[in-house]
């Protein structure tokens, strides 16, 4: 059997309280449970689609519990203890943390140390295995729900849909609903980017809102705005 061939591990550190890992851990099982990438996440909460990668490479240190529970709506979460832990003794001390991230050929390894400097050792603290997002084993069925959606989204701009702003969470309740299946968010981006190119009436485009972006008709922009 081929053994994956081993990528560089790359290492980010981040100095801060119990509290914030076990959020942290929550955050990212959430989103691998799910299969989806971090850029999938991003694009479902509204925000930019760097938003959840830098949560975790420790490049965005405060989560706010806006987002958290924007997180737990639109994954669809059982109960919101599974992204803030409670009944449980926690530290204030701040410690060390690394978190090393080893891409393989057909997974990502995240492997989560707590640093003791004055001993010079590490405690692992979780191990969690991802998909590679960026790979494509599944092409013909990939093209055949691209094409579904196009279908979807240009009936729906027709009928009014995209008159007001839609949040992308709506967006994608809506193609999984009509379609009667689950819709990948990445393909659904994938049709939404392209209807961000096009030049004449159907074209879409993105607003930025108070807590992340919304998607509305080019032509119905202005009367969105509040005034």
């Amino acid at each position: 059997m081929k053994i994956p061939k081993l990528q560089k591990t790359k290492v980010y550190r981040r100095r801060c309280e119990e509290l914030d890992i076990l959020i942290y851990y929550r955050m990212l099982l959430q989103r691998i449970s799910r299969h989806l990438s971090p850029e999938e996440v991003s694009f479902l909460m509204g925000k930019p689609l760097d938003f959840v990668r830098k949560i975790e490479a420790f490049k965005i240190n405060r989560i706010f519990v806006h987002d958290l529970v924007t997180m737990y709506h639109v994954l669809e979460i059982n109960s919101m203890s599974a992204m803030m832990p409670s009944g449980v003794e926690i530290s204030s001390q701040k410690n060390l943390y690394e978190l090393h991230v080893t891409a393989f050929a057909d997974r990502v390894i995240y492997e989560l140390y707590k640093v003791d400097v004055e001993q010079d050792q590490k405690v692992i603290e979780f191990k969690l295995i991802d998909i590679r997002h960026d790979i494509d084993h599944y092409k013909v069925s990939t093209a055949d729900e691209l094409e579904k959606i196009r279908i979807l989204l240009n009936e729906q701009i027709d009928a009014g849909f995209f008159n007001e702003e839609r949040q992308p969470y709506e967006i994608h309740n809506l193609c999984c609903t009509e379609l009667r299946q689950y819709i990948h968010p990445k393909n659904l981006m994938l049709v939404l980017d392209e209807l961000f190119q096009r030049n004449d009436e159907s074209r879409i485009v993105r607003k930025e809102t108070g807590y992340g972006f919304g998607y509305v008709l080019a032509a119905h922009e202005k009367s969105t705005e509040k005034k």
